[in-house]
């Protein structure tokens, strides 16, 4: 385990946290959405260090009169757990509903991912990773790349930006088996926006009725 071994290991907190226990209670995790903020490479790459990687992806967008705009991938350890990382995802694309999240996956997920890719897509060319046992030689560095070099293939390929596989690795917190789950039909997980981000609507409608918002006859 030596030769991943590094020295201090510099990050950001996720943009949200969930609480294992109660992500199997809930089913769903929190998220973010940032839909009107820009998306500014130096914040990504000030997420990684010298033991990470972001990478600028351009996400294919056939929509009529919508410019491209460049999405910001980034992958990079968790400090203190070497099979874990975080991937951390900026996106102005139609698709995904959350336009800033950070999640955490462990390396051999990413495996298990794939292989949900490829059964649901058996036409279709899946990004490849490298042998799993050789990751556990390689730096920090050489993983997150590896592994951000694979997402952004996925990402590429315009068939699977609707797979919700896709959405539910990326965007939540629910397990693999969870994410298989969804494909067969058996549970149905959204990604959802943190509820601390909902405006809420603190008028007492339902004791003080229309009339509170309009005026009566009276006023």
């Amino acid at each position: 385990m030596s030769a991943m071994d590094c020295g201090q290991v510099y990050t950001m907190d996720p943009l949200w946290e969930t609480d294992a226990a109660e992500s199997e209670k809930n089913d769903t995790v929190d998220g973010n959405s940032d839909t009107n903020d820009s998306i500014d490479q130096d914040e990504m790459e000030h997420c990684t260090d010298e033991h990470g990687v972001t990478l600028k992806l351009q996400l294919t967008d056939g929509r009529i009169d919508n410019p491209e705009q460049a999405s910001f991938l980034s992958i990079y350890p968790v400090p203190g757990d070497s099979q874990m990382f975080y991937i951390r995802l900026k996106t102005n694309h139609y698709s995904f509903s959350i336009k800033k999240s950070c999640v955490t996956r462990s390396a051999s997920s990413f495996y298990q991912f794939r292989t949900i890719l490829k059964s649901h897509h058996p036409h279709l060319n899946i990004p490849s990773l490298p042998m799993l046992p050789s990751l556990w030689i390689c730096s920090y560095h050489t993983i997150s790349l590896a592994l951000a070099t694979f997402l952004s293939g996925v990402l590429a390929e315009k068939q699977l930006l609707s797979n919700k596989a896709l959405h539910l690795f990326l965007q939540t917190q629910l397990p693999i088996q969870k994410i298989k789950d969804n494909l067969e039909g058996k549970r149905d997980d959204e990604v959802v926006v943190a509820k601390s981000k909902i405006v809420k609507d603190d008028r007492n409608n339902a004791k003080e009725g229309f009339g509170s918002l309009f005026g009566t006859a009276n006023n």
